[in-house]
């Protein structure tokens, strides 16, 4: 050996125990930028997060739990899941359900006094017509006993209004906005709510509970109910289409009648003409179908197997199921688009995760998250009392600080102390600004680490209290770490948010491959973790099964 490549050997060996020792002095919750830069390029410069938008939202189309549309998305990313390379892509039962439904047609106009088309979408779960209805509507605004002793006998095979049309006023705010440091700092320093706010926006009518206007409606053989879009965020020629007035009830309940949602502005004008003692001939055919042979709900999964700590689990998600008006492409196949594509990406540049990273795809969101509800009971535990996947929704809701109620304990299965961490992506299709941690004090440190480098990705945000209406609560409510990023608004409120808008045209492209950037880091960053992230403490004690019991 010369002396020249002595003294070469020598220097690299220096350099490498000079590597060696700065590896073994970084931070145990650094962030690996390297990693981050290979998902970055991949993620920019291959990016499918579109695709699998365009499939799920205008293929499929609007996906009601139980529906054809529904089956034949979760089938879909089964196979795309497989395709891209994924292990154990399967379908699975979450639990009891309810009924599916969809509509196959609707058709309503006004012929007289002058013709006007009319923007109408049925409500999910009610039924189909009679056949193709011509007639005069009848405004028949019932909200007590005596307004139904009024109309009893009235209304058979009539075109009813159901509402007092609503005035509708100018929008002084912008369509879309973006969260400014202004805002940003707002959501972190937004104190710990007292309550939450009341999920939906209707109920019962003036102490008459849901089931009793439809049980009326039904005896009544009315020919179709018509109400006009309910929120005033769904103005101008928008409808807001769900079925939170059934109150949890309407995807179990039978025989509902005819139901359909039109314009505001279009309900109002017909509202007015019969005011002005001008006669009104509407014209009126839907049809829609109810599935019953399988209530149960299902979800679908898949994954990146870890190497040394492959029993623990990551787990990155959205929902599946949509509303109808529109495709449910902001809501919420962009948070299945985004999980997909971060998964494409790990595997695309070969990363050998050291816990298994697992996507889901869940059932059931929108009324009451069955299917993260039915997953963790599935998977990871119970209570001791009335079961999580089957409370009531609308209680979990209104005690969200103490969401298991009168429950002793938490009866955990060996799943339970695998968990490392849940993330959720259900606010549309808004880039990622930061993320919830759910009052879990101890995870900030761990997040404040791995967001610096993000911060040229507008990724700066860390807020302390939790947000609710998102598949991260059930997991969060036994006491696993669940959270839900912090997303830009854009115009998901007012215009999209269950409204025939939710389409793939305002899902924002440079937005999706962010957001699938950041959800790819931040899984890949929670399986390469020495521990686990830590969890918060829970006011009821675990029962942790013991191992072969």
């Amino acid at each position: 050996m010369t002396k020249f490549r002595y003294r070469q050997s020598v220097v690299l060996a220096i350099l490498l125990v000079a590597m060696a020792a700065h590896a073994q002095v970084r931070p145990p919750d650094a962030a690996d930028t390297a990693m981050l830069n290979r998902i970055w390029l991949e993620g920019t410069n291959n990016s499918r997060v579109m695709e699998h938008l365009s499939w799920i939202s205008d293929v499929f189309g609007p996906r009601i739990p139980g529906s054809p549309a529904y089956n034949q998305a979760a089938a879909w990313a089964v196979k795309r899941f497989t395709e891209l390379g994924l292990s154990g892509a399967a379908i699975e039962p979450a639990g009891e359900f309810g009924l599916g439904w969809s509509y196959e047609y609707v058709s309503a106009h006004m012929t007289a006094p002058s013709y006007m088309p009319i923007v109408a979408y049925p409500r999910p779960w009610t039924g189909s017509t009679k056949g193709k209805i011509v007639g005069t509507p009848v405004l028949a605004v019932i909200s007590s006993k005596a307004d139904m002793d009024k109309y009893k006998g009235k209304l058979k095979g009539s075109i009813v209004l159901v509402k007092e049309p609503r005035p509708v006023h100018p929008n002084f705010n912008a369509p879309a906005t973006r969260l400014d440091d202004k805002g940003l700092k707002e959501i972190e320093e937004t104190p710990i709510p007292v309550k939450p706010a009341k999920r939906g926006e209707e109920g019962e009518a003036g102490g008459l509970k849901w089931e009793e206007l439809e049980e009326f409606f039904r005896t009544e053989e009315v020919g179709c109910l018509v109400e006009g879009s309910s929120a005033s965020r769904s103005d101008f020629g928008t409808v807001k289409v769900d079925a939170y007035g059934g109150n949890g009830k309407d995807h179990v309940t039978r025989g509902q009648s005819p139901r359909i949602i039109v314009v505001a502005e279009q309900y109002n004008r017909i509202c007015r003409i019969l005011d002005l003692g001008v006669p009104v001939t509407l014209e009126i055919e839907v049809r829609t179908t109810i599935y019953d042979q399988d209530t149960q709900g299902y979800n679908v999964t898949a994954e990146i197997p870890g190497t040394d700590k492959k029993d623990e689990l990551v787990m990155l998600g959205g929902h599946l199921d949509s509303w109808t008006g529109g495709t449910g492409a902001v809501d919420d196949a962009s948070g299945c688009a985004v999980a997909m594509e971060a998964l494409r990406i790990l595997k695309a540049i070969g990363v050998k995760p050291r816990r298994t990273i697992r996507a889901a795809f869940w059932n059931g969101e929108e009324e009451g998250f069955y299917g993260s509800r039915g997953y963790v009971v599935r998977h990871f535990g119970d209570t001791d009392g009335q079961s999580l996947a089957k409370m009531d929704f609308e209680a979990l809701e209104k005690n969200w600080r103490n969401p298991l109620g009168d429950s002793k304990k938490i009866l955990a299965k060996p799943e339970y102390a695998k968990l490392a961490g849940y993330f959720n992506y259900d606010n549309g299709s808004g880039r990622i600004r930061g993320i919830y941690i759910q009052e879990n004090f101890a995870v900030r440190p761990i997040f404040e680490a791995w967001m610096k480098p993000l911060k040229d990705l507008g990724v700066t945000t860390i807020a302390l209290q939790g947000t609710d209406g998102t598949d991260h609560l059930p997991f969060d409510y036994v006491g696993l770490p669940g959270f839900q990023f912090i997303q830009d608004p854009l115009d998901y409120f007012p215009g999209l948010h269950h409204t025939n808008q939710d389409v793939f045209d305002h899902a924002v492209p440079e937005d999706l491959v962010q957001s699938a950037v950041v959800m790819a880091y931040f899984v890949y960053q929670t399986a390469m973790r020495e521990e686990m992230l830590p969890r918060k403490p829970l006011s009821i004690p675990i029962e942790i099964p013991i191992k072969g019991k």
